[in-house]
């Protein structure tokens, strides 16, 4: 009863089933301690140390750890109890799943950044109206794109790592830098403005709590298209709606904390747009706010509700059943946290909406570390495939770090899975037509987070590791050629 009062009054009560015993007692449960005021944790794990004063100041303002506890040390030390006896010594294994089969009809090519021998890259993203593709390296914090004829040409810095790339307008786009990719409280991050008419390049929004996703839409249907940010945050964080796209009004901001994703939609079909959002940082959640109009939002009405360790990552909204309503694909495997252990719940799963403002989970494939899922059409069959990928875990053959999964109908997937996977560490996707061909190509951004990663990668006998893998679909010049031989 007091875990599940206290425990879950911040976020979904976790069961003790889903870490082990050493986990709870050891990482988990004294991070809680100190988050409630309890100040023995609080001075154990030195919760200001290493930190600059703006963080500390930020840190109290947002009333991260208390200066009075909030739980009796009897009643904490109850729970620690319950979870100490109630949890498992281990995890068990994934359950079995379908293997991959290779992934026919594309071809991989490396892409190397001369003087980047150990890539970070942040971002990786198809610009379908010149066929260019834009890159990001976290290591100097370096823009790069790739042009039609694979020249690659250096654009302008930005403050901190690029980690997003978003359309305004015909050749006018807007650039995300994060501030921080580690967790951060400070708002260090930026949104800057490339007008590839003029060549100008501009910084048009500065001190963002780590922002990560923007989009623009028109959410009136005014004619007026507004600016949608996710500061991820970290304590602190939010949704910000810049109406009709004024970029020097305070926002409307909606959630919290851990903002990571949106999709704008009509979720319930009464003619106006609404937000759909997953939070993630311990209230792991995909919430819509309802457009009432006018700049007014319904309150936050939770679709999903998650573990605080279920590491959700990345999620899209499409129909993938064909059945007229928009369903629900989620990645969830960051690893990232105070419980670093292998979780057999982490992978990608399907949500069917189910006509009634519901959503249920149909489909689940088990992967380590699952980080992003994208849709995409890439057999051109009419029906909808995803390409993910795997970034937080070690997993036991590399080259799964990337699968592709084939809608083989009745809401079934087939993975499949390239060799050339193993060639580095994947955080970052996209897709689209790269080569103005018609068909859906896939590119994958490798980070190597440390020096420990980047040997493992060497030890393997991989001299060099590329920034970038492009996966070229050659289906549509396959098709052709057929055709021609027909």
């Amino acid at each position: 009863m007091l875990a599940e009062s206290y425990c879950g009054s911040c976020h979904a009560f976790p069961s003790p089933s889903i870490l082990p015993q050493a986990i709870w007692k050891q990482q988990v449960l004294p991070q809680m301690a100190a988050m409630m005021g309890i100040k023995a944790a609080q001075d154990t794990l030195g919760v200001y140390e290493n930190k600059s004063s703006e963080e500390i100041y930020t840190s109290k303002k947002l009333g991260v750890y208390p200066s009075s506890a909030t739980v009796s040390v009897a009643d904490f030390q109850a729970i620690v109890d319950f979870y100490s006896t109630e949890a498992p010594k281990e995890l068990p294994l994934q359950n079995p799943k379908e293997n991959p089969e290779p992934l026919q009809n594309f071809t991989a090519k490396k892409l190397f950044i001369e003087g980047i021998q150990s890539p970070k890259t942040s971002l990786v993203a198809i610009n379908e109206e010149r066929s260019e593709l834009f890159i990001a390296d976290a290591t100097a914090n370096q823009l790069y794109v790739k042009v039609q004829t694979d020249e690659l040409y250096t654009l302008p810095q930005t403050a901190s790592p690029a980690v997003d790339f978003i359309k305004k307008a015909p050749n006018i786009f807007n650039i995300i830098s994060i501030g921080s990719i580690a967790p951060s409280d400070l708002s260090q991050g930026g949104l800057y403005e490339m007008d590839l008419n003029s060549d100008s390049w501009s910084q048009v929004l500065d001190q963002l709590p780590r922002p990560v996703f923007g989009v623009w839409e028109d959410l009136e249907k005014d004619g007026k298209p507004d600016f949608l940010l996710c500061n991820y945050g970290h304590h602190g964080g939010n949704i910000s709606v810049y109406p009709d796209g004024n970029l020097t009004a305070t926002p409307i901001e909606l959630g919290g904390a851990g903002a990571r994703k949106i999709e704008v939609a009509d979720l319930n079909q009464d003619g106006k747009l609404d937000i759909i959002a997953l939070f993630c940082q311990g209230n792991e959640r995909i919430s819509v706010f309802y457009n009432q109009g006018n700049g007014q939002f319904e309150a936050e009405k939770i679709l999903l509700k998650f573990s605080p360790v279920m590491g959700s990552s990345y999620f899209e909204l499409q129909d993938l059943n064909a059945d007229g309503e928009l369903d629900l694909l989620v990645s969830n495997g960051d690893n990232w946290d105070y419980s670093a252990v292998s979780k057999p719940y982490h992978g990608f799963r399907i949500y069917e909406n189910n006509r009634n403002g519901t959503f249920e989970e149909t489909w689940f494939y088990p992967q380590y570390g699952a980080a992003k899922a994208m849709m995409l059409d890439f057999d051109a069959d009419g029906d909808l495939d995803f390409a993910t990928i795997a970034f937080y875990d070690e997993l036991e053959n590399p080259k799964h770090q990337f699968l592709l999964f084939e809608n083989v109908g009745n809401m079934t997937f087939q993975p499949k899975y390239i060799p050339e996977a193993a060639l580095g560490k994947w955080m970052t996707l996209d897709v689209g037509d790269l080569d103005a061909d018609g068909d859906k190509d896939i590119v994958l951004g490798a980070y190597l987070h440390n020096t420990l990663e980047y040997t493992k990668l060497v030890i393997q006998g991989i001299e060099e590791l590329p920034s970038v893998l492009i996966l070229e679909n050659t289906l549509r010049s396959l098709k052709v050629e057929d055709g021609y031989n027909q």
